[in-house]
């Protein structure tokens, strides 16, 4: 293994490390905000957590299947439908992260 090799294989941990992560705060997100309209992720106030937590949960599904595919460990038949599924995840995330950031931003802007 060489190593540029070995830096590739570090980088494909730690960005599978990033998006279980993500999917994580995604899920601790959800089942706080059972309780009460905003929530308090790292410090700060998130509201519209629910919303929030689709498009993060979207976008971390998409870097783990999109690692899957980089790194060849799909099987052949599983990458056209990969790829697509993959496409869906990404567009959904940006579109819920944009309508979140639209709402937060108006919600900053009220109090």
């Amino acid at each position: 293994m060489t190593t540029s090799e070995a830096g590739a294989v570090a980088v494909d941990i730690l960005l599978a490390g990033a998006a279980v992560a993500l999917v994580g705060c995604a899920a601790w997100s959800v089942i706080h905000s059972r309780r009460a309209s905003t929530v308090r992720l790292f410090g700060r106030v998130l509201r519209h957590p629910r919303l929030w937590a689709a498009g993060a949960a979207c976008m971390g599904l998409y870097v783990l299947l999109a690692l899957g595919n980089l790194t060849e460990v799909t099987p052949s038949a599983w990458r056209t439908p990969g790829r697509w599924i993959a496409a869906v995840l990404l567009l959904a995330a940006l579109a819920l992260m944009a309508a979140h950031g639209v709402l937060d931003h108006r919600a900053r802007r009220r109090s």
